[in-house]
This record gives structure tokens, sequence and C-alpha cells, in this order.
């Protein structure tokens, strides 16, 4: 662990020798307090390859379209599907659909996003976009074998210089057939690794549009829940160490890929790669 965790702040490192972009930035679980422009559309297919504690490897997928309906509200549905090794086959796992909103103006101190997310998910479900709960919590039964899930977060986000923001997530999820709540946490960094050299500056004036590399940090996990209480304890909660790059291609491409490490005994281990296109 010590080991893995070295060789991850070493990746850091190297590639920390603007603000970032809506949403995400270059992270896959935190958010930013920024905001797609009224009109912008995004697509985004994302991919997971992950570990489980007992060695079991699963690849799992996601697509993303996201709008912004005006310049603080920004709206996307997203489906999922995942195969595990040994389990057979590929199964699509569900559907959410994700509402932002930000009351404020830019320059707004820790500026607050409304976070909402409905989730109609399998039990199976794989891919990570937040870590909430807690692995001990009590088994309940369900009327049905699916978890319809109100997920709602708190965004604070602060841009420190125009290429470095901060931010940080206190997320819940409701469970809306035992009426547990889950609660899980992000916080992170998106920096912009470099301004644009002159000798390609003109790709900017000819295209509108200049490439741009950014690096993000993010530390997430789960926080216990409404039913057991609030906990940290490395022994029944997941908590992970990310560092992920975003490669802004062209005006409208992009390519994020990155990975997270497991920092407790019931987390796992991932790499993750997402492609999208804005129009």
């Amino acid at each position: 662990m010590k080991l893995r965790l070295l060789l991850f702040v070493a990746l850091f490192l190297a590639a920390f020798n603007g603000v970032a972009h809506g949403g995400n930035g270059a992270n896959f679980i935190l958010y930013n307090h920024h905001t797609p422009e009224a009109g912008e559309k995004e697509v985004m297919f994302m991919n997971d390859l992950g570990q489980e504690p007992d060695g079991t490897r699963y690849a799992a997928q996601m697509i993303e379209v996201e709008y912004g309906i005006t310049d603080r509200w920004a709206t996307g549905f997203m489906i999922e599907g995942q195969a595990t090794s040994g389990e057979g086959g590929y199964h699509f796992t569900g559907w959410r659909w994700e509402n932002r909103y930000r009351p404020f103006e830019y320059g707004t101190p820790l500026n607050p996003v409304l976070y909402v997310e409905w989730e109609d998910l399998g039990e199976d479900t794989k891919y990570k976009m937040e870590v909430s709960g807690r692995t001990d919590a009590t088994v309940r039964e369900k009327s049905r074998p699916r978890e319809r899930i109100l997920e709602t977060r708190l965004i604070l986000g602060q841009d420190i210089s125009r290429r470095l923001d901060v931010a940080f997530n206190w997320i819940n999820e409701h469970d809306l057939d035992t009426g547990v709540t889950a609660f899980g946490y992000a916080l992170g960094l998106n920096y912009k690794v470099a301004e644009l050299p002159n000798s390609v500056r003109h790709i900017e004036e000819e295209h509108g549009y200049h490439p741009e590399v950014r690096v993000g940090v993010e530390l997430f996990g789960g926080l216990g829940d409404s039913d057991k209480g609030i906990t940290a304890d490395a022994d029944v909660t997941e908590h992970y160490l990310g560092v992920n790059m975003l490669l802004h291609l062209t005006k409208n491409a992009m390519v994020k890929f990155g990975g997270a490490i497991g920092l407790t005994n019931v987390s796992e281990d991932l790499f993750r790669l997402a492609l999208g296109y804005e129009f």
C-alpha cells in the first residue's frame, strides 16, 4: 500500500511541472463550481477498469449527455453497464438524471452549486460516480432488486487563480425504498499545467481554440449512514486518492484518463478513461 501511494504521489508531482472545464474538470468524482454556458452540449463516454478487494476484475461504462439550459443550470442523462470476470456477459445496469444549479455569479467566495440526481440502478452496478456509506451497512429487504436513489450534493468551489481551482463536495444518497441515507465526500483541485507556448499560439488564432492540459487530484470516500452513524473508520469505509489528466485536443474533442488507488482494505483500485465531445 505504501509503495502504491508513493508511486501515485510521484505521478502527480511529475505532471504538476485558467479555470477548469465545467463540472468535473480533469476529475471523475469531484465536481467544481463551474457550469457550462447556455446551449452548450457534451457527450462523454467513460470507462472504469477495476479490481475489487478480493481480486475480482470488472469493466464498467457510462455514457453521459449534458446540456447547459442556462449559464447556471446544467442537466445530464446517463446510462451505464458492466461486465465482471467470471459472471459471464455484459449487463445494462441502469440510468441517472443529474441537475446542477449555481445560484451566484462567478467570483462569489466558496461559490456553492446545488446538485440533485435521480438514480435507477441495478444492484450489480459498478461504475463509480461517487462513494458513500459503509460496507457493514444493515442489509434490508426491498420490494424489487433495484436501487432508487435520490442523490444530493453541496458543491463548494473557489478559483484560486486563472489556472487553479479547488472544491469540496458533501454527498448524500437517500435510498427511497429503505429510507436510509448514505454519506460521502470528495475534495481536490484542478490545475492548468502550462500556458500556451508562443510557437503554437497561431492554433488559437486560426481555429478559435487552444490545446489544454489539466491535472486533477481528488480524495473521496464514504462517511457512514443515517442508520449506523457517521464514521470514517478504515475497516468499514472506502477511501480513494485519484490523479487524473485532461487533454483538450481540439475545439470540441477531449480525452481524460487517470486512476484511483484504494486507501483502505475495503477499497478497490481503478483505471479510468473518458472520451468527450462538446458542441
